[in-house]
């Protein structure tokens, strides 16, 4: 059976260990640890396909507090069955492009890598990474859509 899953090679080189904090998945299952360790070694973060048939995807947050402050990571990645992966989140220093099956993502951040936000703030949500990862811009989430009624017959 074909892996359509996700893999999410984080290298970790801040001085300090990042800690889960939850994830928007799309088609998938975590399977990572609740922690990565600042250890310069690599950590794998899996999103499973547990159907065998759409593939992964989803967006995975880390947290870790630097100076005073707690930065929130959030890298996203897919394997869809049918059209293109896709891959984004600070620190990516390679991936497996578009085609092919799994996803690989390798990942390397330390105390300068930009693309963090900080927690509390103003935080992109998962349908902006999405949509950021596959060159789009999301709906304004704040746009009032006004629906039609249906006519109802007399």
């Amino acid at each position: 059976m074909a892996n359509f899953g996700v893999y999410f090679e984080i290298t970790n080189n801040t001085g300090r260990d990042l800690s889960y904090v939850g994830s928007d998945l799309d088609d998938a299952t975590y399977d990572g640890p609740q922690t990565i360790p600042s250890n310069n070694q690599p950590t794998e973060v899996h999103l499973d396909d547990p159907h065998f048939s759409e593939g992964a995807s989803g967006t995975v947050y880390f947290i870790v507090q630097m100076k005073g402050v707690i930065r929130k990571y959030a890298w996203y990645g897919s394997c869809p069955v049918g059209s293109d992966n896709s891959a984004s989140g600070p620190g990516i220093t390679n991936w497996t492009g578009p085609r092919g099956h799994p996803t690989y993502i390798n990942i390397y951040i330390d105390g300068n890598t930009p693309g963090w936000t900080a927690l509390g703030a103003d935080s992109p949500t998962h349908k902006e990474i999405k949509a950021a990862a596959a060159g789009k811009t999301p709906a304004d989430p704040k746009k009032m859509v006004k629906f039609k009624q249906p006519k109802t017959k007399k």
